[in-house]
């Protein structure tokens, strides 16, 4: 399916300053968009019909009377259902005797966002709870791909991903435990950056694993990714001159589509001269995020396990209940083995400065329904839950289609080192 794709957020922002276009315009366009595609995609849960109207007026009255509040002064944002907005009921993906009241308040990312001048449009679409990667939700219905409505947009931050890439919103926000901003950008074609492990504030987002999830913002392009990561958050970005840019030699590439690889390593090209690198922690990485996530999971849902497990959808409870499985002797092992790979990679990264190339998912979208549960969160995790453990930033960005369905890369840079990822997907940073 073609779906028109909408300008830049630097492209919509001139138009609103040069008067050819306001915020209530726009709005009101992608009101329309929703409701013509959502009924086929559920990308949005929830739309904020009448808040956004009233917050786009109000940007498009503040642009009237020259007040300017920065490059997301009156554009709307998607915001994935963990998000807490005030007076709206935080899903989470879960059944609906476990939806608490509506938000006192606004969530720490959102609040910032409003404070931007940015519009909240609506609440996307995610897997249960956050535990998952299909966004094949058993209460809301599955979320579908814009590009194969027969197919995945990837999860857990689905509906984000979908939103994006069919042209429902400019900017949406994700979060990230396993790979969950990540999946989805590479799936859908769009672009996505799980940030350092607590770069953004978590307040009022519900939570999964609180020692792995991230909050990130999630776009169709980077420089739109990296204006709404500084709106969200202390990041700003620096001048980078020079990184090296690294390929590893083992794990990342075993098993991947042929033509993912091709892919891959042609973006990785005009980058500049390329080293290859051994990662010889990475698959023990895999194999570690699941002990501390599902540990830390069942810690948040002990109580909803044991006394409603017939509330979670069907093979959700017994996902989360492996945690229980876990000892707390194999959890201080990960968490061991959690500073050994951080290390690892900071020393690999951080001087000189480099960034480490990996593929964003080794096959494209899948169909709805195919390997559900943890055969298919085994496969598409298989190259971002390892920078989860890490805690360190990475960069999704699309590079191509395999039959027809998006593929895309991961950038991995050291602990903060948003600025060198900008740089690299800019071309700004060239290697000595």
């Amino acid at each position: 399916m073609a779906y028109t794709p909408l300008p830049s957020v630097r492209e919509l922002g001139r138009r609103f300053r040069d008067g050819s276009l306001t915020p209530s315009a726009l709005v009101e366009d992608l009101l329309g968009r929703i409701a013509r595609e959502n009924p086929k995609l559920n990308a949005f849960y929830e739309v904020f019909t009448v808040e956004a109207r009233a917050e786009a007026e109000r940007a498009t009255r503040e642009f009237r009377e020259g007040r300017d509040r920065g490059p997301l002064h009156g554009i709307p944002v998607g915001v994935k259902d963990l998000f807490d907005v005030a007076g709206h009921v935080t899903t989470a993906g879960a059944h609906k005797e476990f939806h608490p009241p509506p938000a006192a308040r606004d969530s720490e990312v959102v609040r910032r966002l409003r404070e931007a001048g940015a519009v909240m449009l609506g609440k996307t679409g995610l897997h249960e709870w956050a535990l998952g990667v299909t966004s094949n939700n058993a209460h809301f219905g599955p979320t579908r791909n814009p590009h194969d409505p027969s197919r995945i947009p990837g999860g857990s931050s689905g509906g984000s991903g979908a939103a994006l890439a069919a042209g429902l919103c400019p900017l949406a926000l994700g979060t990230d435990t396993g790979g969950s901003i990540r999946i989805p950008s590479a799936l859908c074609g769009t672009v996505g950056i799980k940030p350092t492990f607590g770069l953004v504030d978590m307040e009022g987002v519900a939570p999964l694993s609180r020692s792995l999830d991230t909050a990130g913002p999630m776009a169709n392009s980077a420089d739109d990714a990296f204006l709404m990561l500084e709106a969200m958050s202390d990041f700003k970005r620096k001048d980078v001159r020079k990184a090296r840019v690294l390929i590893p030699k083992n794990y990342f590439f075993d098993g991947v589509d042929a033509e993912v690889i091709r892919l891959v390593r042609a973006a990785v090209e005009p980058l500049g001269p390329v080293e290859e690198v051994d990662v010889p922690l990475a698959l023990k990485a895999w194999e570690t995020n699941p002990v501390i996530l599902l540990s830390e999971a069942v810690a948040v849902h002990e109580q909803r396990l044991k006394e409603h497990p017939e509330r979670f959808g069907p093979g959700m409870a017994d996902r989360f209940n492996g945690g229980f499985a876990y000892r707390g002797v194999d959890f201080a092992r990960a968490l061991a083995f959690k500073e050994e790979w951080r290390s690892f990679l900071q020393r690999l990264l951080a001087v000189p400065p480099a960034v480490l190339v990996v593929p964003g998912t080794p096959v494209p979208a899948t169909p709805i329904g195919d390997r559900e549960g943890s055969a298919i969160a085994r496969v598409m995790t298989r190259f971002t839950s390892p920078f989860n453990l890490a805690g360190v930033p990475v960069l999704s960005l699309p590079v191509g289609k395999v039959g027809g369905l998006p593929v895309g890369l991961q950038l991995v840079a050291p602990p903060f080192g948003e600025s060198l990822l900008w740089a690299v997907a800019h071309g700004a940073a060239q290697a000595p």
